[in-house]
């Protein structure tokens, strides 16, 4: 199925690869959160010029960006809708894309094309492309493809050297291709007016928040892999002065009130409604696992503490795979029982010290201009 499907990618490809060039820039959305850069892209080189690809998924943020006016061009790309995602490569000059596309080992590329690759994580705590343990049980064709897709992309953008040396070892691509910019999907937590009006909404939305010290407990997705809480949950402990919010991921929030209502008091969830960015915003302590999340949160100046509560470690290594030199850094802040978490969440008397270190190792060209930098790139690109 795979090879008939990227067959027909490769055929539709060469035909849409004679007409003319309608948008300078088509933008590929499979991550909500990066709407800031899409306004300022839009307000740069015009509404009209910008097309977004978009998943299914993404149906209510593509509606709130059309009702603003920062987009009039989207469609959809749903699984082996070949046409719209040609549309998008074939029809601009330039193409932004932020995961990885197995299409794009079979589209035709014409001369004069550029692709970003922007990605849809600051950092990288969990394995990925040559370093997930199972691209190495995979067909030689498959692998094949796979680097195909990594040797697409004429610059992959990143918020500090140390994202940039991940994708190196994980994609296998030269250092020519990395683009140490920074990161736009990190701007807004530079940004006060957005942190202060986020604060603001969930103070209304939610005033069991206020006054309180929240912790967003935030997991990673698993992909392929079912979600199980740590046997001991039912031993979780909230402080009386604190409330935890359970947020997982969008793929897994019809689940996320059984799992509270099986822990202690002060364990609650909110409207998915109120996104996890906006979340970060009031958050005190953030417990997650391997998720980048960590890396946004210690942008933010309300940041007290991060807390990586790894219970499934062991096979989460065996499945997926997890960044060596991350668990070489903190392999002494890795919480692997809910006792450890529950010491960890009251008296981690070293948090300021882990979010100190997640910033200098990778937000260090991080500073809120990112999206700006990006932005003069792609100018000197069109005007070539």
């Amino acid at each position: 199925m795979k090879r008939i499907y990227l067959l027909l990618v490769r055929l539709v490809s060469l035909v849409f690869s004679f007409k003319k060039n309608r948008f300078k820039v088509a933008y590929f959305m499979s991550f909500a959160g990066n709407e800031d850069f899409l306004e300022e892209l839009s307000a740069t080189f015009g509404a009209d010029q910008i097309l977004i690809v978009y998943e299914s998924g993404l149906k209510s943020s593509i509606a709130r960006m059309k009702n603003a006016g920062t987009i009039v061009n989207a469609i959809e790309f749903k699984k082996y809708q070949i046409v719209n995602f040609v549309k998008g490569v074939q029809l601009s000059r330039l193409a932004i894309f932020d995961n990885y596309y197995p299409e794009l080992s079979a589209i035709f590329k014409r001369s004069g094309k550029f692709f970003f690759q922007i990605w849809h994580a600051n950092g990288a705590i969990k394995a990925f492309g040559w370093e997930d343990p199972s691209t190495y049980h995979r067909a030689k064709e498959d692998q094949n493809r796979f680097q195909k897709v990594y040797d697409s992309f004429d610059q992959i953008v990143v918020g500090s050297k140390k994202m940039g040396q991940v994708f190196q070892k994980s994609w296998h691509v030269d250092s020519k291709k990395i683009d140490q910019i920074g990161y736009p999907r990190t701007d807004k937590y530079f940004n006060q007016e957005w942190i202060q009006k986020s604060q603001s909404r969930i103070q209304s939305v939610c005033p069991e928040l206020n006054q309180r010290r929240v912790i967003l407990y935030a997991p990673t997705y698993r992909k392929n892999v079912t979600y199980t809480l740590p046997e001991d949950w039912d031993e979780l402990v909230v402080p009386e002065d604190a409330i935890l919010v359970l947020r997982l991921h969008p793929h897994l929030k019809q689940i996320e009130q059984r799992i509270a209502s099986l822990a202690p008091k002060r364990v609650v969830t909110l409207p998915h409604s109120i996104t996890t960015q906006e979340l970060l915003c009031v958050t005190d302590t953030l417990v997650t696992d391997y998720s980048s999340i960590a890396f946004d949160f210690s942008l933010l100046k309300n940041a007290q503490s991060v807390i990586f509560f790894t219970y499934d470690l062991h096979e989460f290594e065996r499945s997926v795979g997890i960044q060596q030199d991350f668990k070489r850094a903190f392999a002494d802040k890795l919480v692997k029982n809910v006792t450890q978490l529950n010491y960890a969440i009251q008296r981690d008397s070293s948090a300021k010290n882990v979010i100190r270190k997640l910033n200098q190792n990778w937000n260090s060209l991080n500073d809120g201009k990112s999206g700006a930098r990006l932005i003069r790139q792609i100018k000197e690109i069109l005007n070539e």
